[in-house]
């Protein structure tokens, strides 16, 4: 494959899971994504542990500005911990030992996204500015047969390549390329994505 490189299938994410199933309510404390105009979220529930500060009332012209990084006072690649970062410290030693495998210089945005299923996260690329910035990692937290990612260079996804998202699974792909998720397995797809700065 050539948009995917699974670092590793099998990993114990027991603890992680249970500690997430715990607390129901976390899915509900944030639903930027969910929201986001235009977004591609509509489905996915989401914790963020890392994320920038959520710039609101901004105007078109403002969050094209943002996008690209260009926009006085804020900066897109500063994430800061939420209260769900202190709530899972079963999640810190992956993302750390991520960032050592990788020798990363810094680290971004740490989500934990759901898709119910017959749900999806629907097609995309993710801005020019972020991908340049980050290399994107996914741990998939709970995941069965028919969770589906698939990624390709084509904006009708002629030419996609598509890979399952089961439990324990961790993997790097290209998120500059367009991609989309589909949950067409009879549990919910759980993935951590995690963003580092990788030389």
């Amino acid at each position: 494959m050539r948009n995917f490189n699974i670092l590793r299938d099998g990993m114990d994410v027991r603890a992680l899971a249970l500690a997430v199933s715990m607390d129901a309510a976390r899915w509900e404390a944030d639903t930027y994504l969910r929201k986001y105009p235009q977004g591609p979220f509509g489905d996915t529930d989401t914790i963020m542990l890392r994320f920038p500060e959520i710039a609101v009332g901004l105007t078109d012209e403002q969050i094209a500005l943002y996008k690209a990084n260009e926009l006085p006072g804020y900066d897109q690649h500063e994430s800061i911990f939420w209260p769900a970062w202190d709530a899972l410290p079963q999640a810190h030693d992956f993302v750390y030992d991520l960032a050592r495998f990788t020798r990363a210089t810094r680290v971004g945005r740490v989500m934990i996204n759901r898709v119910r299923p017959g749900g999806r996260i629907f097609r995309h690329a993710d801005t020019p500015e972020h991908c340049r910035y980050w290399k994107r990692f996914h741990l998939v937290i709970q995941g069965q047969p028919g969770a589906v990612i698939m990624c390709g260079s084509e904006e009708d996804g002629s030419k996609d390549e598509t890979m399952q998202m089961l439990t324990g699974r961790l993997f790097w792909f290209r998120n500059d390329l367009f991609h989309e998720v589909r949950n067409e397995s009879s549990a919910d797809r759980i993935s951590m994505v995690i963003d580092l700065q990788v030389k």
